[in-house]
C-alpha cells in the first residue's frame, strides 16, 4: 500500500509539492494561533534619570587604638610618687609617676659650679689680654723709636767719617805721588826706588806697585762714595741710609789697606837704607809720612769700628722691631683664639648644664599623648629602670584595620572617605578616611592581601578595640549624571547595549500610569540600543552615550505561559566599573 502511494506521488510531482506546502503553512499558522493564546510577554521598564553615583570597595577587619605604648623611664631610680590609676583618662604631659631626683639635682649643681668657673677664667683671660696687648704695643713703639734713632746715628757716623776721610785719602796720595823725598821734579815713588840698594830694587818696586793699585781702588771708591753721600736727600729712606753706611764701610776698608801697604813700603825703604847704606841719612819726609800713616790708620780703625757698630745696631733695631711686631701680632691672633677656646669651654659646660636639667625632667614620667591608662605596673617604693614598664596607655582615637585583595587595593588611596558599621553595635555608622596603605602585600596560600588603616572621624564610646568592623571605602563618585539599573545592561560582541521600547513616548505613558511596575505589555518587540557606560556600583551604572534623560529601558522580561509566570532576566552583562569588571543582572 505504502509503495503504491510513493509511486503515485512520484508520478504527480507538482501536485504533491503544492500539497506539502499547504500542509506546512497550515501547521505553522495553527501553532502561532495556539501560542498567542497561551503565552504573554511583559516588560519591566525604567526611565533614564539623573542622579549621584557612588562607587566603593568593601572589606572587614577589627577596631584598634591608633597608638598603644608601654611607658618606660629613661633613667633608673626609686619611685617616690604614682599619680594615676588604671582606666583613668589623662592629657598629654600628665604626671604618671616620679623617681627620686637626688642624683639629678647634684649633677645640676656640679654643672652650674663648673660653668661659673669657666666664666671667671674667661674674665681673667680677657683682662690679661688687655694688659698684655697694651705692653706689647708700647714695646713696638719703643722699638720703632729706637730704629729711627739708629738710622739718625748712622747718618751722623757717615758724616763724621767724611770729616776726616778726605785728608787721609790726600795723605795716601802724597806718600806715593808727592815730591818731597827726592828732587822737586821727581815723584816720591821714584825717589823710593833711587834710595834703596839696587840689589833689592825689585822688592820695593813690587811694594810700590801694590800700593799704587790699592790707592787707585780706594780713591775710586772714595770719589763715588763722596758723591753718593752728598747726593742723599734731606730725608733719605732707610734703604738709602743702609746703602751709604755699607758703601762708606767698604771705602774705609780699602783706604786702610792702602795705608798699610804704604806703611810697609816706607818701612822697607828705611830698613834697606839703614842696613845696606850705612851712615846715609833717612829723608825727614819719609819719617813724617810714617808718623802720618800711623795716625791715619788709627783714625780709620776708629771709623771702621763705628761703622760696624752702626751696621750691627741697624740690624739689631730692625730685629727688635720685627720681634716686637711679631709678638704683638701673635698675641692679637692667638690670645683671641685662647679666648675663643675658653668661650667654647663655656658653651660646652652650658650644654652639660642643659643636659643635666633635661635629665632631671626624665625623672618625671609623663603621658606622651592624651589617652587612657589601661594598666599601672608599679607602686611607690619600687625600683624602676629602662626595662620597667611603668604603665600602658592607648589613645582615644580609634582606627579600623582591614585587608583588601590586590584587585580592590589598586583603587584605594590615602585620604579617601569611608563608612564603617559594627556587628556589636546595631544601627551605628561612623565615617572615616583612609590613613595608611601597605606598600608591600602579604601572600597567604597564593592570595595577596594588603592592610589598610582607616581613622574614625568621630569617637564613639560604644566602639571598643577588638570589635569587628565592616568598611565601605568610597573610591569614586559623580553627581548629576545619567543613571540606569545594572539589570538593564547587556553585553554582546564587545559592546554594551540595552533594550528599549520601539515607541518611547507610549512606553513612558504606560510606565507613568502603571500602578506598580510589575510588567507592561508592549505592542511591538523591543529594539537594541548600543550605549557607552562610565562609573558603576552594585545597583546602577552611569551612561555617557547612547541614551538621554527620560528614555525608557527594559530591565527585566516576564513571560507567562499556561497559567504559570516565568521571569526572564537579561542576559549576563560585563562592563567596566571604576577599574573593575562588574556583573549586572
Amino acid at each position: 500500500m505504502f509503495q503504491r502511494i510513493i509511486k503515485l506521488a512520484l508520478a504527480h510531482k507538482i501536485v504533491s509539492g503544492m500539497v506539502l506546502v499547504a500542509i506546512i503553512a497550515s501547521s505553522y499558522f495553527g501553532y502561532q494561533s495556539l501560542s498567542n493564546n497561551s503565552q504573554t510577554t511583559k516588560y519591566v521598564l525604567a526611565a533614564v534619570e539623573k542622579g549621584t553615583i557612588v562607587a566603593s570597595i568593601t572589606g572587614s577587619g577589627q577596631v584598634s587604638a591608633s597608638n598603644q605604648v608601654d611607658i618606660n623611664p629613661k633613667v633608673s631610680g626609686d619611685i617616690v610618687y604614682v599619680g594615676v590609676k588604671s582606666g583613668q583618662e589623662v592629657g598629654t604631659g600628665y604626671l604618671l609617676a616620679q623617681l627620686d631626683t637626688s642624683d639629678a639635682q647634684k649633677a645640676i649643681r656640679d654643672a652650674q659650679i663648673s660653668l661659673e668657673d669657666a666664666k671667671v677664667q674667661l674674665q681673667k683671660m680677657e683682662l690679661n689680654q688687655k694688659n698684655d696687648l697694651s705692653k706689647l704695643k708700647d714695646n713696638v713703639e719703643t722699638a720703632q723709636n729706637d730704629l729711627i734713632k739708629t738710622y739718625d746715628d748712622a747718618l751722623n757716623t757717615v758724616s763724621n767719617v767724611f770729616l776726616g776721610l778726605p785728608d787721609i785719602i790726600e795723605d795716601a796720595r802724597i806718600v806715593l805721588y808727592g815730591s818731597t823725598v827726592g828732587t822737586s821734579n821727581q815723584s816720591n815713588a821714584g825717589a823710593y826706588e833711587n834710595l834703596i840698594d839696587t840689589r833689592f830694587g825689585l822688592d820695593v818696586t813690587i811694594l810700590i806697585n801694590n800700593s799704587e793699585s790699592d790707592y787707585e781702588n780706594a780713591r775710586t771708591a772714595y770719589d763715588q762714595n763722596f758723591d753718593d753721600f752728598n747726593n742723599l736727600s734731606a730725608n733719605p729712606s732707610r734703604e738709602d741710609i743702609e746703602r751709604i753706611v755699607n758703601q762708606t764701610l767698604e771705602t774705609a776698608r780699602l783706604t786702610s789697606k792702602t795705608l798699610k801697604n804704604e806703611q810697609n813700603l816706607l818701612s822697607a825703604v828705611v830698613e834697606n837704607v839703614r842696613t845696606y847704606q850705612g851712615g846715609r841719612p833717612i829723608p825727614s819726609a819719609i819719617t813724617g809720612y810714617q808718623t802720618d800713616l800711623a795716625q791715619n790708620i788709627g783714625q780709620l780703625n776708629s771709623y771702621n769700628s763705628n761703622l760696624l757698630d752702626i751696621t750691627n745696631s741697624i740690624k739689631s733695631s730692625n730685629n727688635s722691631l720685627a720681634s716686637s711686631l711679631q709678638t704683638l701680632e701673635y698675641n692679637q691672633q692667638f690670645n683671641p683664639l685662647d679666648i675663643v677656646a675658653q668661650e667654647n669651654t663655656i658653651r660646652q659646660r652650658e650644654a652639660t648644664l642643659q643636659d643635666a636639667q633635661k635629665n632631671l625632667a626624665n625623672y618625671y614620667i609623663r603621658a606622651p599623648f592624651g589617652g587612657i591608662v589601661t594598666k599601672i605596673n608599679v607602686k611607690r617604693g619600687d625600683s624602676a629602670s629602662g626595662g620597667t614598664a611603668i604603665a600602658t596607655m592607648i589613645t582615644k582615637q580609634r582606627i579600623a584595620e582591614l585587608s583588601l585583595n590586590e584587585v580592590d587595593i589598586a583603587q584605594v588611596i590615602v585620604s579617601q572617605k569611608a563608612t564603617l558599621t559594627f556587628d556589636a553595635v546595631a544601627d551605628l555608622t561612623v565615617t572615616g578616611q583612609v590613613l595608611e596603605i601597605d606598600s608591600l602585600g602579604t601572600v597567604s596560600q597564593g592570595v595577596v592581601t594588603y592592610n589598610v588603616v582607616i581613622g574614625f572621624d568621630t569617637q564613639e564610646e560604644k566602639i571598643k578595640p577588638g570589635m569587628s568592623v565592616s568598611a565601605a571605602i568610597i573610591t569614586d563618585s559623580k553627581q548629576d549624571v545619567l543613571l540606569i539599573p545594572n539589570s538593564a545592561i547587556k553585553f554582546a560582541s564587545g559592546t554594551n547595549y540595552v533594550e528599549i521600547p520601539a515607541d518611547n513616548t507610549t512606553a513612558s505613558k504606560l510606565l507613568a500610569s502603571a500602578a506598580n511596575n510589575i510588567g507592561i505589555v508592549l505592542d511591538t518587540l523591543p529594539q537594541q540600543q548600543t550605549i557607552e557606560t562610565g562609573l558603576a556600583n552594585d545597583s546602577v551604572t552611569e551612561v555617557i552615550g547612547g541614551l538621554k534623560e527620560g528614555d525608557i529601558v527594559i530591565t527585566r522580561t516576564i513571560t507567562s505561559s499556561s497559567g504559570a509566570t516565568i521571569q526572564t532576566n537579561s542576559s549576563q552583562s560585563l562592563f567596566p566599573v571604576g577599574g573593575r569588571t562588574s556583573v549586572g543582572r
